[in-house]
């Protein structure tokens, strides 16, 4: 059987190619994996789940590559922390039942997603994370990056992200087209809960670096996208929302966020 990890060693070159110095490429791969840094460097971010500490200093302590005090990270010299992406403790899928995700809590609740990372597949964390923290709320994940039964002689797999509920699967639609179509060379197939992005092994490791470049994206610019989102929510009101049905809501909501992202500027 294949190994999996044949030629990621472009992946990792890709990455390293824009840092200057070490920790600068720690801090790299770190964010890679799923991890959320703060910008000053080798500190969890506070957009991270609480289980995301531990967890990284599970990964890097179980290899000597270094650990996490609090929410700051300490990386051994010479440690080669790409070690992460092969790791015994990789954890995935993630899943949660999508139950109860109706327009009136889409619009009206205050929910803020934290999907921790050892419940996610290595190539499909980063964009998780990040559109979670534009708010939207996935249930399932799956990176492709393993054999399965129907696979054929001729490699191929999915990137796969589940989206909990339709107000969830609307939103991402609509700031994905609006922001990565002409930025990114991704295309997602778009299912009413469901997007998937096929690959071979050809052009697999492409694949996730632009998946992960689009995660880098959506992440840096989480406030803007969550404004636009509170904003396209504000004067449906709570009987609104009682009242009109899915399409009805749906075609408002999408209706004033697109007008919205037509002045959006980076």
């Amino acid at each position: 059987m294949e190994n999996l990890f044949d030629g990621i060693e472009v992946f990792f070159k890709a990455i390293k190619e824009k840092c200057s110095n070490d920790e600068e490429y720690a801090a790299e791969i770190l964010k890679a994996r799923g991890f959320l840094l703060e910008d000053t460097g080798l500190v969890l971010s506070d957009n991270s789940d609480r289980d995301d500490a531990s967890y990284l200093n599970k990964l890097l302590t179980s290899d000597n590559l270094g650990k996490v005090e609090g929410d700051k990270i300490f990386i051994n010299p010479s440690a080669n922390v790409e070690k992460i992406f092969y790791s015994k403790l990789i954890g995935g899928c993630e899943s949660c039942p999508p139950i109860g995700r109706t327009w009136k809590r889409f619009l009206h609740e205050s929910f803020d997603p934290k999907v921790p990372v050892f419940l996610l597949e290595p190539f499909v964390a980063r964009y998780v994370k990040a559109i979670s923290a534009c708010g939207v709320e996935t249930y399932g994940s799956c990176d492709g990056n393993h054999h399965t039964e129907r696979q054929s002689e001729r490699y191929i797999s999915r990137i796969l992200v589940e989206i909990a509920g339709e107000p969830n699967s609307i939103w991402h639609e609509i700031f994905y087209k609006r922001l990565l179509v002409k930025r990114f060379k991704l295309r997602w197939i778009f299912g009413r809960d469901s997007l998937k992005i096929t690959f071979d092994k050809k052009n697999k490791w492409r694949k996730y670096l632009e998946f992960n470049r689009a995660g880098e994206f959506f992440y840096n610019n989480r406030i803007k996208i969550r404004q636009i989102r509170r904003a396209a929510s504000d004067g449906i009101t709570v009987s609104m929302a009682r009242h009109l049905s899915s399409e009805e809501l749906a075609k408002i909501f999408s209706e004033r966020a697109n007008k919205l992202f037509d002045d959006f500027v980076l």
